[in-house]
């Protein structure tokens, strides 16, 4: 069942609002950068593409940290977006989804309790663990966010929380169920996760996923140089109804699926994740892995569902590889593409590696409506989304 995209909205590291990062996305930008919050001329993956704004100042920072924060107000923007649309529905009919990449250290936190210790462990209360604030697991439960928004809008409709690599997806997977069912009216999807904290930078470099090169010799996703992907984080939302319902902005249509592999899915998973939601697309939004053996890989499965002449296109090579959030940016980001008429070039791309598909080096025009994006994550997992537009002239004129 493909439901309409009735709000939109997103933190991402080319830019805070829609209008500003998919100009910049077109325009050939990227976001990776050397310059992160922590230092990493340590580390064998030194370069990431973080939001660089911060996040409101909000009475939920007791609870939530700074991607969670991001994730709230990019949530409450796409519904304030869909209300303008004449979206208005509350209570037991608004139904919330959230995507969640995954516990991560809160490394500002622990260092304060664990600098001090010793090896043999003794005396740990009065070495650091007593400055440790009592609530401060409460930070870490994986739900936090999905109950807070849900107790600011007072949402009490079905809903769920889903963590891991492709968690984005698997949320709006299951609220286009529940509409489908008939449960709710209407689906707040948001997503958030950062690959940008030390324990997923050294975890990511040693997998031989994130590039150790230097930023002057980075190379782009389907280049014959590619050698892993650029770490990211973003955070984004999509406000969803039934067909028919008014006010859409775009189709979608998604599907996940893993195989329980330790670290990439294999290519039949990526088949079957991919042909579960093609329909004649002729552009293609790729995983953009940047490994070439696993490139190619994924352009020939693509190839068997849409043929070997579509166009290929890799956003996360201008935004970086965003865990978790992947597929709701994929959506905005296409879907506003496609709005304005114009296709994304893949940022960076210098030498394309032979295979099937037509990577695009530049944007360039197109009167395509709809396209198929592609992602992947550890351990196994894939997924997939198409978008069709169906008032572009709004698209353009995203806020």
């Amino acid at each position: 069942m493909s439901v309409d995209v009735v709000g939109q909205a997103w933190r991402t590291p080319l830019g805070d609002t829609v209008d500003t990062a998919v100009g910049r996305l077109l325009a050939g930008e990227r976001a990776a950068t050397d310059q992160l919050r922590f230092e990493t001329r340590t580390y064998a993956c030194r370069i990431g593409a973080p939001i660089l704004s911060s996040p409101q100042r909000s009475k939920h920072s007791r609870f939530l940290r700074r991607m969670g924060l991001f994730g709230l107000e990019a949530a409450h923007e796409a519904l304030q977006q869909a209300r303008t649309r004449g979206c208005e529905v509350s209570g037991e009919r608004l139904g919330i989804f959230c995507g969640y990449g995954g516990l991560r250290a809160h490394w500002d936190d622990m260092m304060e309790a664990l600098s001090g210790q010793q090896p043999e462990q003794s005396g740990t209360w009065e070495r650091g663990l007593k400055r440790i604030h009592p609530y401060w697991m409460l930070k870490h439960l994986s739900n936090n966010a999905h109950a807070l928004l849900a107790a600011d809008l007072s949402a009490r409709g079905d809903g769920a929380t889903y963590g891991g690599a492709t968690a984005g997806s698997q949320a709006l997977g299951a609220a286009i169920r529940a509409l489908d069912a008939g449960s709710i009216d209407v689906a707040l999807v948001f997503a958030y996760d950062s690959l940008l904290e030390p324990e997923t930078l050294v975890d990511l470099a040693a997998r031989g996923a994130a590039t150790t090169a230097e930023l002057a010799r980075l190379a782009a996703p389907y280049d014959v140089q590619a050698g892993g992907f650029v770490p990211g984080e973003a955070a984004a939302a999509l406000v969803l109804q039934r067909p028919g319902s008014g006010g859409a902005l775009m189709s979608i249509t998604a599907a996940d699926g893993g195989d329980g592999r330790p670290s990439e899915p294999g290519s039949e998973t990526l088949a079957a994740v991919a042909a579960r939601v093609a329909r004649a697309d002729t552009v293609v939004d790729g995983a953009g892995r940047a490994v070439p053996g696993l490139d190619t890989e994924e352009r020939t499965v693509l190839a068997g569902s849409l043929g070997e002449g579509a166009r290929l296109t890799a956003v996360q090579a201008a935004f970086g590889q965003l865990g978790a959030a992947t597929t709701l940016v994929q959506a905005i980001a296409l879907g506003n593409c496609l709005g304005r008429g114009v296709l994304p070039g893949i940022t960076g791309l210098r030498e394309p590696a032979e295979g099937p598909l037509i990577p695009l080096r530049e944007s360039q025009p197109t009167d395509a409506r709809s396209a198929l994006a592609l992602s992947t994550g550890a351990p196994g997992l894939a997924a997939a989304v198409r978008i069709e537009i169906t008032d572009a002239p709004a698209l353009r004129g995203a806020p």
